[in-house]
Protein backbone atom coordinates (compact mmCIF):
# COMPACT_ATOMS: atom_id res chain seq x y z
CA UNK A 1 0.00 0.00 0.00
CA UNK A 2 1.12 3.65 -1.05
CA UNK A 3 0.58 6.24 1.77
CA UNK A 4 0.65 9.96 0.71
CA UNK A 5 0.29 12.46 3.62
CA UNK A 6 -0.41 16.19 3.29
CA UNK A 7 0.39 18.15 5.84
CA UNK A 8 -2.08 20.80 5.88
CA UNK A 9 -1.93 23.99 7.59
CA UNK A 10 -5.06 26.64 7.10
CA UNK A 11 -3.22 29.81 6.60
CA UNK A 12 -5.57 32.55 8.28
CA UNK A 13 -5.98 35.26 11.40
CA UNK A 14 -8.74 34.96 13.89
CA UNK A 15 -12.17 34.72 12.63
CA UNK A 16 -13.53 37.43 14.86
CA UNK A 17 -11.62 39.64 17.00
CA UNK A 18 -7.58 40.14 16.98
CA UNK A 19 -6.46 40.27 20.31
CA UNK A 20 -2.42 40.35 20.00
CA UNK A 21 -1.00 41.15 16.37
CA UNK A 22 -0.87 40.17 12.46
CA UNK A 23 3.29 39.06 12.89
CA UNK A 24 2.50 37.34 16.21
CA UNK A 25 -0.85 35.38 15.58
CA UNK A 26 0.21 34.59 11.77
CA UNK A 27 3.66 35.74 10.35
CA UNK A 28 5.82 34.33 13.26
CA UNK A 29 3.78 30.81 13.85
CA UNK A 30 4.04 30.57 9.82
CA UNK A 31 7.88 31.08 9.79
CA UNK A 32 8.18 28.38 12.58
CA UNK A 33 6.29 26.21 10.56
CA UNK A 34 8.92 26.91 7.43
CA UNK A 35 12.14 26.01 9.36
CA UNK A 36 10.28 22.98 10.63
CA UNK A 37 9.07 21.82 7.59
CA UNK A 38 12.82 22.39 6.77
CA UNK A 39 14.03 20.50 9.63
CA UNK A 40 11.88 17.31 8.90
CA UNK A 41 12.56 17.47 5.55
CA UNK A 42 8.73 17.47 4.59
CA UNK A 43 6.76 20.16 2.31
CA UNK A 44 3.19 21.14 3.62
CA UNK A 45 0.61 23.35 1.87
CA UNK A 46 -1.14 25.87 2.78
CA UNK A 47 -4.73 26.49 2.75
CA UNK A 48 -4.60 30.27 2.82
CA UNK A 49 -7.25 32.13 3.87
CA UNK A 50 -7.00 34.58 0.37
CA UNK A 51 -10.50 36.83 0.79
CA UNK A 52 -8.95 38.10 4.36
CA UNK A 53 -6.23 39.48 2.27
CA UNK A 54 -8.81 40.64 -0.41
CA UNK A 55 -9.89 42.99 1.92
CA UNK A 56 -6.96 44.00 3.70
CA UNK A 57 -5.25 45.04 0.80
CA UNK A 58 -8.28 47.38 0.88
CA UNK A 59 -8.39 48.34 4.91
CA UNK A 60 -4.53 48.08 5.65
CA UNK A 61 -2.15 47.16 2.38
CA UNK A 62 0.66 47.64 4.53
CA UNK A 63 0.48 46.80 7.89
CA UNK A 64 -1.22 43.10 6.34
CA UNK A 65 -1.77 42.44 2.99
CA UNK A 66 2.33 43.47 1.78
CA UNK A 67 3.70 40.88 4.93
CA UNK A 68 0.78 38.22 4.06
CA UNK A 69 1.53 38.59 0.10
CA UNK A 70 5.34 38.23 0.94
CA UNK A 71 5.42 35.31 3.11
CA UNK A 72 2.94 33.29 0.41
CA UNK A 73 6.16 33.67 -2.40
CA UNK A 74 8.24 32.71 0.52
CA UNK A 75 6.54 29.33 0.74
CA UNK A 76 6.37 29.27 -3.06
CA UNK A 77 10.08 29.57 -3.60
CA UNK A 78 10.23 27.04 -0.58
CA UNK A 79 8.84 24.39 -2.70
CA UNK A 80 5.83 24.43 -0.61
CA UNK A 81 1.96 24.17 -1.82
CA UNK A 82 -0.18 27.34 -1.43
CA UNK A 83 -4.15 26.60 -2.23
CA UNK A 84 -7.18 28.05 -2.00
CA UNK A 85 -9.15 28.53 1.24
CA UNK A 86 -12.54 30.52 0.95
CA UNK A 87 -13.58 32.41 4.21
CA UNK A 88 -16.00 34.63 2.51
CA UNK A 89 -17.44 36.38 5.95
CA UNK A 90 -14.31 39.06 5.30
CA UNK A 91 -16.53 39.85 2.45
CA UNK A 92 -19.28 41.34 4.25
CA UNK A 93 -17.28 42.39 7.23
CA UNK A 94 -16.77 46.14 8.12
CA UNK A 95 -13.38 47.29 9.55
CA UNK A 96 -13.34 50.47 11.77
CA UNK A 97 -10.33 52.06 13.68
CA UNK A 98 -8.60 49.42 12.60
CA UNK A 99 -10.97 46.68 14.06
CA UNK A 100 -12.97 44.05 12.01
CA UNK A 101 -16.52 43.75 12.54
CA UNK A 102 -16.99 40.48 11.34
CA UNK A 103 -20.40 39.02 9.27
CA UNK A 104 -22.71 36.37 10.09
CA UNK A 105 -22.27 35.59 6.52
CA UNK A 106 -19.89 32.54 7.62
CA UNK A 107 -20.68 29.95 4.67
CA UNK A 108 -19.99 30.28 0.87
CA UNK A 109 -23.90 28.37 1.07
CA UNK A 110 -24.72 32.31 2.40
CA UNK A 111 -23.92 33.68 -0.80
CA UNK A 112 -26.49 31.42 -2.81
CA UNK A 113 -29.86 32.34 -4.60
CA UNK A 114 -27.94 35.52 -6.48
CA UNK A 115 -27.15 37.14 -2.87
CA UNK A 116 -24.11 39.75 -4.12
CA UNK A 117 -21.01 38.79 -4.42
CA UNK A 118 -22.31 35.08 -5.47
CA UNK A 119 -20.69 32.09 -5.38
CA UNK A 120 -19.31 32.11 -8.63
CA UNK A 121 -17.49 35.64 -7.81
CA UNK A 122 -16.67 34.86 -4.79
CA UNK A 123 -14.54 31.77 -5.88
CA UNK A 124 -13.37 33.81 -9.06
CA UNK A 125 -12.10 36.86 -7.00
CA UNK A 126 -10.40 34.39 -4.61
CA UNK A 127 -8.37 32.37 -6.71
CA UNK A 128 -7.54 35.40 -9.10
CA UNK A 129 -6.14 37.11 -6.37
CA UNK A 130 -4.06 33.64 -5.25
CA UNK A 131 -3.07 32.56 -8.50
CA UNK A 132 -1.73 37.03 -8.83
CA UNK A 133 0.46 36.60 -6.43
CA UNK A 134 1.67 32.96 -6.40
CA UNK A 135 2.91 33.58 -10.00
CA UNK A 136 5.11 36.95 -8.92
CA UNK A 137 7.20 34.18 -7.65
CA UNK A 138 6.44 31.48 -10.18
CA UNK A 139 4.95 32.16 -13.14
CA UNK A 140 3.87 28.61 -13.88
CA UNK A 141 2.10 27.96 -10.56
CA UNK A 142 -0.97 26.45 -10.39
CA UNK A 143 -3.90 26.70 -8.04
CA UNK A 144 -5.24 23.22 -7.98
CA UNK A 145 -6.75 22.56 -4.32
CA UNK A 146 -9.11 23.90 -2.55
CA UNK A 147 -10.60 23.81 1.19
CA UNK A 148 -13.70 25.38 2.35
CA UNK A 149 -14.00 27.90 5.65
CA UNK A 150 -14.84 25.97 8.23
CA UNK A 151 -15.35 22.53 6.37
CA UNK A 152 -18.94 23.95 5.05
CA UNK A 153 -19.19 23.01 1.88
CA UNK A 154 -23.19 22.23 2.06
CA UNK A 155 -25.81 23.06 1.30
CA UNK A 156 -24.85 24.87 -1.71
CA UNK A 157 -22.16 22.13 -3.12
CA UNK A 158 -23.29 21.69 -6.70
CA UNK A 159 -22.63 25.12 -7.36
CA UNK A 160 -19.84 25.21 -5.28
CA UNK A 161 -18.38 22.45 -7.09
CA UNK A 162 -19.02 23.56 -10.20
CA UNK A 163 -17.61 27.19 -9.94
CA UNK A 164 -14.19 25.03 -8.38
CA UNK A 165 -14.16 23.48 -11.59
CA UNK A 166 -14.45 26.35 -14.17
CA UNK A 167 -11.44 28.14 -11.49
CA UNK A 168 -9.21 25.02 -12.48
CA UNK A 169 -9.47 23.11 -9.01
CA UNK A 170 -8.63 19.47 -9.58
CA UNK A 171 -8.55 18.07 -5.84
CA UNK A 172 -10.88 19.14 -2.81
CA UNK A 173 -9.99 18.41 1.11
CA UNK A 174 -12.59 19.99 2.95
CA UNK A 175 -14.17 16.79 4.11
CA UNK A 176 -12.81 15.29 7.92
CA UNK A 177 -13.82 11.51 7.82
CA UNK A 178 -17.18 10.46 10.20
CA UNK A 179 -16.69 14.72 11.32
CA UNK A 180 -19.79 16.42 12.69
CA UNK A 181 -19.94 20.15 14.21
CA UNK A 182 -22.87 22.03 14.65
CA UNK A 183 -23.24 25.88 15.60
CA UNK A 184 -24.99 29.27 15.07
CA UNK A 185 -23.25 29.90 12.24
CA UNK A 186 -22.43 26.13 10.81
CA UNK A 187 -23.60 22.85 10.46
CA UNK A 188 -20.96 20.13 8.80
CA UNK A 189 -21.97 16.27 8.54
CA UNK A 190 -19.74 14.19 7.56
CA UNK A 191 -20.79 10.73 8.68
CA UNK A 192 -22.10 9.40 6.00
CA UNK A 193 -19.24 8.92 3.29
CA UNK A 194 -18.18 6.82 0.68
CA UNK A 195 -16.54 3.73 1.53
CA UNK A 196 -13.53 4.68 0.21
CA UNK A 197 -10.12 6.31 1.14
CA UNK A 198 -10.24 9.02 -1.98
CA UNK A 199 -13.35 9.63 -4.31
CA UNK A 200 -14.08 11.66 -7.36
CA UNK A 201 -16.81 14.65 -6.70
CA UNK A 202 -19.19 14.99 -9.68
CA UNK A 203 -20.53 17.71 -11.21
CA UNK A 204 -23.75 17.49 -8.88
CA UNK A 205 -21.54 18.15 -5.89
CA UNK A 206 -22.93 15.30 -4.05
CA UNK A 207 -19.55 14.45 -1.84
CA UNK A 208 -21.64 11.44 -0.28
CA UNK A 209 -21.81 9.22 -3.16
CA UNK A 210 -18.69 8.43 -5.43
CA UNK A 211 -18.17 9.61 -9.29
CA UNK A 212 -16.78 8.52 -12.43
CA UNK A 213 -14.44 11.74 -12.39
CA UNK A 214 -14.76 15.09 -10.84
CA UNK A 215 -13.28 16.98 -8.14
CA UNK A 216 -10.72 14.24 -6.53
CA UNK A 217 -11.25 14.23 -2.42
CA UNK A 218 -8.39 14.04 -0.19
CA UNK A 219 -10.30 13.88 3.00
CA UNK A 220 -8.62 15.05 6.61
CA UNK A 221 -7.56 11.71 8.78
CA UNK A 222 -9.74 11.55 11.38
CA UNK A 223 -10.52 8.64 14.45
CA UNK A 224 -13.94 7.98 15.69
CA UNK A 225 -14.30 8.84 19.57
CA UNK A 226 -14.92 6.37 22.14
CA UNK A 227 -17.02 6.58 25.56
CA UNK A 228 -14.62 5.58 27.08
CA UNK A 229 -11.92 8.08 26.44
CA UNK A 230 -10.79 11.26 28.79
CA UNK A 231 -13.30 14.12 28.92
CA UNK A 232 -11.98 16.94 27.14
CA UNK A 233 -12.78 19.24 29.51
CA UNK A 234 -10.49 17.63 31.98
CA UNK A 235 -7.78 17.73 29.44
CA UNK A 236 -8.21 21.00 28.87
CA UNK A 237 -7.32 21.90 32.39
CA UNK A 238 -4.40 19.46 32.97
CA UNK A 239 -2.53 20.38 30.02
CA UNK A 240 -3.21 23.81 30.27
CA UNK A 241 0.76 24.63 30.11
CA UNK A 242 1.07 23.35 26.84
CA UNK A 243 -1.71 25.51 25.90
CA UNK A 244 -0.32 28.30 22.76
CA UNK A 245 -1.35 31.78 23.35
CA UNK A 246 -4.56 32.88 22.59
CA UNK A 247 -4.19 35.47 19.68
CA UNK A 248 -7.90 36.43 18.60
CA UNK A 249 -11.73 34.58 18.93
CA UNK A 250 -13.54 32.56 16.75
CA UNK A 251 -16.65 33.72 14.83
CA UNK A 252 -18.80 30.96 16.28
CA UNK A 253 -17.79 30.20 20.20
CA UNK A 254 -20.98 29.21 21.23
CA UNK A 255 -22.46 26.03 19.83
CA UNK A 256 -26.11 25.64 19.09
CA UNK A 257 -28.57 22.84 18.28
CA UNK A 258 -30.84 20.59 19.13
CA UNK A 259 -30.04 17.80 22.05
CA UNK A 260 -29.17 15.00 19.66
CA UNK A 261 -27.13 17.21 17.35
CA UNK A 262 -25.26 17.98 20.78
CA UNK A 263 -24.57 14.57 21.52
CA UNK A 264 -23.51 13.43 17.72
CA UNK A 265 -21.10 16.47 18.22
CA UNK A 266 -19.84 15.24 21.58
CA UNK A 267 -18.88 11.81 19.63
CA UNK A 268 -18.01 13.20 16.57
CA UNK A 269 -14.34 11.73 15.13
CA UNK A 270 -11.11 13.66 16.28
CA UNK A 271 -9.16 15.01 13.32
CA UNK A 272 -5.29 14.14 12.92
CA UNK A 273 -4.32 18.22 13.94
CA UNK A 274 -0.92 19.27 16.00
CA UNK A 275 -2.67 22.19 17.40
CA UNK A 276 -4.64 20.44 19.89
CA UNK A 277 -2.50 20.56 22.50
CA UNK A 278 -4.47 17.77 24.18
CA UNK A 279 -3.25 15.53 22.05
CA UNK A 280 -0.01 13.22 21.88
CA UNK A 281 2.10 11.68 19.08
CA UNK A 282 0.86 7.77 20.07
CA UNK A 283 -2.61 9.62 19.14
CA UNK A 284 -1.71 11.10 16.23
CA UNK A 285 -0.54 7.97 15.35
CA UNK A 286 -3.64 5.51 16.38
CA UNK A 287 -5.78 8.14 14.05
CA UNK A 288 -2.97 7.22 10.80
CA UNK A 289 -3.02 3.34 11.74
CA UNK A 290 -6.72 3.62 12.01
CA UNK A 291 -7.02 4.92 8.19
CA UNK A 292 -4.40 2.59 7.47
CA UNK A 293 -5.86 -0.36 8.65
CA UNK A 294 -9.08 0.77 7.69
CA UNK A 295 -8.16 0.98 3.59
CA UNK A 296 -5.77 -1.75 4.11
CA UNK A 297 -7.35 -3.05 0.72
CA UNK A 298 -6.30 -0.14 -1.24
CA UNK A 299 -3.56 0.45 -3.36
CA UNK A 300 -3.26 3.65 -2.12
CA UNK A 301 -4.29 6.40 0.60
CA UNK A 302 -4.13 9.74 0.34
CA UNK A 303 -4.74 11.83 3.46
CA UNK A 304 -4.36 15.05 4.99
CA UNK A 305 -3.46 16.76 8.32
CA UNK A 306 -5.25 20.08 9.55
CA UNK A 307 -4.00 21.98 11.68
CA UNK A 308 -3.52 26.31 11.92
CA UNK A 309 -0.49 28.28 12.59
CA UNK A 310 -2.46 30.78 14.67
CA UNK A 311 -3.18 28.07 17.25
CA UNK A 312 0.39 26.32 16.82
CA UNK A 313 2.49 26.97 20.09
CA UNK A 314 5.74 25.55 20.84
CA UNK A 315 4.27 22.14 21.79
CA UNK A 316 2.13 22.10 18.87
CA UNK A 317 5.47 21.92 16.76
CA UNK A 318 7.20 19.54 19.31
CA UNK A 319 4.19 17.06 18.01
CA UNK A 320 4.78 17.46 14.47
CA UNK A 321 8.16 16.64 14.80
CA UNK A 322 7.45 14.25 16.98
CA UNK A 323 4.85 11.97 14.42
CA UNK A 324 6.62 12.81 11.74
CA UNK A 325 9.09 11.01 13.30
CA UNK A 326 6.73 8.12 14.51
CA UNK A 327 5.22 7.82 11.05
CA UNK A 328 8.10 7.43 9.01
CA UNK A 329 9.54 4.67 11.34
CA UNK A 330 6.50 2.66 11.27
CA UNK A 331 6.01 3.32 7.49
CA UNK A 332 9.54 4.12 5.86
CA UNK A 333 7.54 4.16 2.43
CA UNK A 334 5.18 6.87 3.79
CA UNK A 335 5.25 10.38 1.46
CA UNK A 336 4.52 13.24 2.46
CA UNK A 337 2.72 14.73 -0.47
CA UNK A 338 1.61 17.93 -1.93
CA UNK A 339 -0.92 19.05 -4.24
CA UNK A 340 1.49 20.34 -7.37
CA UNK A 341 3.12 17.06 -6.58
CA UNK A 342 0.46 15.00 -7.12
CA UNK A 343 -0.88 16.77 -9.87
CA UNK A 344 2.78 16.42 -11.51
CA UNK A 345 2.87 12.17 -11.09
CA UNK A 346 -1.14 12.24 -12.56
CA UNK A 347 -0.22 13.66 -15.46
CA UNK A 348 3.19 11.70 -15.73
CA UNK A 349 1.16 8.46 -15.72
Amino acid sequence: MKIRLFLTFDHELPLGSLKTSYKKALFDPTEKLFESAAKNEVPITLFTDILCALRYRQWDRQGFYKPYETQLQKAVSLGHDVQLHLHPHWLTSGFENGVVIPSQDYSLSDFKNNKEPGIAEVVRSGAALLKEICEQENSKYKILAFRAGGFNIEPGSMEIFSQLTKNGIKYDSSVVLKYYFVSALSLVDFRKLPEFPNWFIGTDGNFRQAADSGIFEIPVAAIPKTPFEIPTSFKLKHFAHRAPENHGTMIHERSQGSRMQKLHMLFSARMLTFDNHTLSANYLMQILDYNVKRFSSSDTINLASCSHPKTMGNYSFQLMDRFIEMARKKYPDIEFATFERLNKLNHTN
